[in-house]
């Protein structure tokens, strides 16, 4: 499965850069990028079963790819691939030519000769570096691209004889040398400093990458820098990291979204059985070993030095009268029903200007990053009077990231109408993508419910479609007209943090709607 995704990679992501003419044959070129990549994107080290047979194919590369493992960067550059998929191979668009570079640099036809290359080494340094030379060249000859004139006039059964031992003993002699490591690490130290530039960059910026993406799939990110200050929405993606840190600083706020975007464990009803497993029912009484589910009359024995003996004999003999305990429980593989797509109503009043803004937009966003990265649907209603309203859609039909962006740095204002926004849910919960969606209020519950027929509609739309109501009331000890639809409600405040930097959310109650018993056993 590896070698397939990874053949994917270099056929798709990689393809110009290994297909860049070089004086290094391109299947050479393709067989490094395969190991590069499966080292740094799918973190599986290459197995090197017998190094004198990896440097029969590899010759020069094989000291280089070694001491790349053992240097910083390296598992920096791995961590951050494990993070994103997408930055990992950005940084193996830069990492690749480094690499290709350094193993020609050293012919003779290169333009740039170690010599001048690497300044201010000295006696002993150069002598290694000289060796290093003549292992590139045989290593280049192998591949068959001779590299100088010194070897263009071997015929291809000498360069195929001299192939196997002569440049293995040479590697390996190579290595033995007392200073060879610091020269590799000289040799690369430009590609040191790139790729901890890269890494850099990426470890201020990649969730703001992988935002990104996730908001534009069909947009080809370069995962550089200089791309995002090109960019005519910089000033949106200066508050998108804003309202990123501000929701990652506030655990409850994370819990809260953790549970609303959860994904539900559902049992299917045959597979639930009578199981020893479950512990509700008193089946039988049996012989066994186990005091946890003694009789009483087997554990008075323990009181009766004479009889005490006996309990102990019993125990051994698995005799002991225990209870044999059953009860419903689930048998079989997990299934996991995901749950379906998100309706967020976004109170835009003028209540809700300032910090409950703040919270709103935070709020938000977490919650589309993980409906997007879980390919699920959701559309994100703002209202306010009953003539402020927008509707903002990211699903598989409508991708309007622009306007989302827009929406933070929107500015609230105005007044609060829940009947108009309750319509607007309920109209979108018959939408064909957003059919069985559960719907989140974000308010300060500043406002009532007054439209009983737009309540009476929704209380078939919920039990018609099975849809939740979640409620996040900000600094507000009440619900407002959501109390009567809500099932789970909260209730938070924004307080400041020492370093004054925006404050948290902090969870002051949490309220779940008591399902009548009728529906219950209906459920």
């Amino acid at each position: 499965m590896l070698q397939t995704q990874t053949a994917a990679v270099l056929e798709r992501a990689l393809r110009s850069t290994v297909a860049f003419p070089r004086t290094i044959p391109r299947p050479m070129r393709e067989k490094i990028a395969e190991i590069i990549t499966l080292e740094i994107l799918f973190d599986q080290p290459y197995e090197i079963k017998d190094p004198e047979r990896f440097i029969e194919t590899f010759g020069a590369f094989y000291p280089i790819l070694l001491t790349l493992r053992n240097s910083k960067p390296w598992p920096k550059l791995r961590k951050i691939a494990k993070k994103s998929k997408g930055a990992g191979i950005a940084g193996l668009k830069i990492l690749l030519p480094l690499i290709y570079e350094i193993l020609e640099r050293f012919s003779e036809s290169a333009s740039i000769s170690g010599a001048e290359y690497l300044k201010e080494l000295d006696t002993g340094m150069n002598e290694i570096l000289k060796q290093f030379e003549e292992i590139l060249k045989e290593t280049l000859l192998i591949w068959g691209n001779p590299g100088s004139a010194e070897f263009s006039g071997r015929n291809t059964q000498a360069i195929e004889n001299f192939g196997g031992s002569a440049l293995v003993n040479a590697v390996l002699e190579f290595m033995q040398k007392e200073g060879y490591q610091d020269l590799l690490e000289r040799i690369l130290e430009g590609l040191y400093q790139s790729i901890s530039e890269f890494i850099s960059e990426m470890e201020e910026n990649l969730e703001l990458f992988d935002t990104l993406a996730l908001l534009f799939p069909q947009r080809n990110w370069s995962y550089s820098v200089k791309e995002l200050k090109k960019e005519p929405f910089y000033v949106q993606l200066k508050m998108l990291k804003n309202y990123s840190a501000f929701f990652e600083k506030s655990p409850d706020l994370r819990k809260i979204v953790d549970f609303i975007g959860r994904r539900e464990f559902d049992p299917p009803s045959d597979r639930i059985r009578l199981s020893p497993f479950g512990k509700n029912k008193i089946q039988s009484v049996r012989f066994s070993d186990s005091i946890n589910n003694l009789l009483p009359m087997e554990a008075a024995k323990l009181l009766n030095p004479s009889l005490k003996k006996k309990f102990y004999a019993d125990m051994l003999e698995g005799k002991l009268l225990s209870y044999q305990l059953l009860g419903k429980h689930y048998t079989g593989p997990p299934h996991i029903k995901p749950r379906g797509s998100m309706i967020v109503l976004v109170d835009t009043s003028g209540s809700m200007h300032g910090a409950p803004q703040t919270l709103a937009k935070s709020a938000v966003l977490a919650m589309a990053k993980r409906m997007l990265f879980q390919q699920r649907d959701i559309k994100v209603i703002l209202f306010a009077s009953t003539s402020q309203h927008l509707e903002i859609e990211l699903s598989s039909r409508k991708k309007m990231s622009e306007k989302f962006l827009n929406f933070l740095l929107y500015t609230f204002g105005g007044g609060t109408d829940f009947n108009t926004a309750l319509a607007s849910g309920l109209k979108s919960l018959k939408e064909k993508d957003f059919q069985g969606a559960d719907l989140l209020f974000i308010t300060d519950g500043k406002s009532e419910v007054s439209d009983e027929l737009v309540l009476a509609r929704w209380e078939e739309a919920k039990k018609k479609y099975n849809a939740k109501v979640y409620s996040l009331i900000v600094g507000s000890s009440g619900a407002g007209g959501l109390s009567e639809i809500s099932d789970y409600t909260y209730f938070v405040e924004i307080e400041t943090d020492s370093e004054d930097s925006g404050g948290f959310v902090r969870l002051i109650e949490h309220t779940e709607q008591k399902i009548p018993a009728s529906n219950e056993a209906g459920n």
